[in-house]
């Protein structure tokens, strides 16, 4: 059978992406609201600021754990009856939130359940129904998608803060999953299609992913993909979280530093649309060495630390374009490597496990800041880190012919150098 080219894909397909975009959106609205919800919960019921965020803790532990078994059941059933499942789910449970009581413990409660709901419409859930549907153009789609993290971060904080300051933190919460939810359920009715015939004519195929799952997760390119992106992800997420009081040491005023701080967002759409773009026309083993290793660029422009405005926005920008297109090439690789029988299930697994690395950046960051008093020690060190793992991912997309992957052949694989 004749490939599709890629205006005929998007010609048959062109909403999926978009759809996807909107339902990646909707799993980031507790990551990138809660802030808002902080002070008027804290300041109401006498927390800590640490036991309002124990909640969001809780609900990445949990979901180190629920997340892949939700992955299973995509490639298992298809992302469409996960997903409109997910939307019912996510919207009852992060409606319960403004149940709260005061009580830590049911605070704990409540963040534990979201685990569930934000697992159900997670960014593996949608992202995988584009893979079987998208091939020659499938780094674009892959980038639409995706962009929905970007989204989340501009929309949810002013969409959160209108709510709170007109109806109250308790309707707030239950106004914005609803509101998600109202807009998604028929988008995902309509447009998120089952997995393609040949795989629901051919249970075989799908079985054969699932035999071969222990083996995938112990090949080399499980190990290494997630190794290389879990250290970028380390040192990229420390260096976000850090950025307003790194470039505040060197001389800007916070409100500057802040003000900077806000085009990472903006520059890590650029780089994710842009990074897609390239996937589709170029070879991504150079792509991924020049992502991999832009933090470098950033760790020497901030190490020089003489409160030069010019130079610390580039380094911000450039931050923030290594952000979007690390995430679009680690997707697009377990795209091409492990194909649509278990990408789910592997792009999951990878996407806990980056959460925890990243988990680690702030932390780390924070430590060697305390010990030498300045942030020198934590770029320094970034510069090797990011250079070991741009190392890896060029091992990872070396040209190797015949391989296979967890016992399936690589779909695509000559692509990819």
């Amino acid at each position: 059978m004749a490939t599709a080219t890629a205006r005929q894909e998007w010609n048959a397909m062109w909403p999926l992406p978009f759809v996807a975009m909107l339902g990646v959106v909707g799993s980031a609205t507790f990551a990138y609201s809660s802030g808002v919800f902080m002070e008027a919960m804290t300041t109401e019921f006498g927390w800590s600021r640490s036991q309002f965020s124990s909640a969001f803790a809780v609900q990445m532990v949990l979901g180190l754990l629920v997340l892949p078994l939700v992955g299973r059941f995509v490639d298992r059933v298809g992302p469409r009856r996960i997903a409109l499942s997910g939307i019912f789910v996510y919207m009852l449970v992060f409606s319960s939130l403004g149940l709260a009581n005061g009580s830590p413990g049911q605070w704990l409660l409540l963040g534990g359940v979201q685990a569930l709901g934000v697992a159900m419409v997670s960014p593996p859930v949608w992202v995988s129904a584009l893979v079987p549907r998208f091939r020659v153009s499938r780094g674009m789609a892959l980038a639409i998608a995706l962009a929905g993290v970007g989204v989340a971060t501009a929309i949810w904080p002013i969409i959160a803060a209108l709510g709170v300051e007109t109806f109250g933190w308790r309707a707030t919460f239950p106004a914005l999953a609803i509101g998600w939810g109202a807009i998604m359920l028929p988008l995902a009715w309509f447009f998120l299609p089952d997995p393609p015939a040949e795989a629901r004519e051919n249970p075989g195929l799908r079985e054969s992913g699932s035999l071969s799952y222990a083996a995938a997760l112990r090949s080399s390119d499980f190990i290494l993909i997630t190794l290389a992106g879990g250290i970028f992800a380390t040192v990229s997420y420390g260096m976000t979280l850090h950025i307003v009081p790194i470039l505040h040491d060197q001389g800007l005023s916070l409100a500057a530093a802040a003000g900077l701080a806000g085009l990472m967002g903006i520059c890590s759409i650029t780089g994710r649309l842009g990074t897609g773009f390239l996937l589709d026309k170029l070879p991504t083993r150079p792509l991924a060495l020049v992502a991999f290793l832009l933090p470098v660029v950033v760790s020497l422009l901030l190490l020089k630390g003489d409160g030069n405005w010019l130079e610390a926005t580039i380094a911000v920008a450039i931050l923030g374009l290594s952000a979007g297109a690390e995430t679009d090439i680690v997707v697009y690789t377990l795209s091409r490597r492990f194909g649509q029988t278990m990408f789910a299930s592997v792009y999951a697994i990878i996407s806990a496990l980056f959460a925890l690395f990243a988990s680690m950046g702030p932390l780390l960051g924070s430590i060697l800041f305390d010990r030498s008093g300045n942030y020198n020690l934590y770029l320094t060190l970034a510069i090797p880190l990011v250079a070991f793992a741009a190392l890896l991912m060029w091992i990872v997309l070396s040209p190797r012919s015949g391989r296979k992957a967890g016992g399936l052949s690589y779909s695509g694989g000559t692509k990819l150098t």
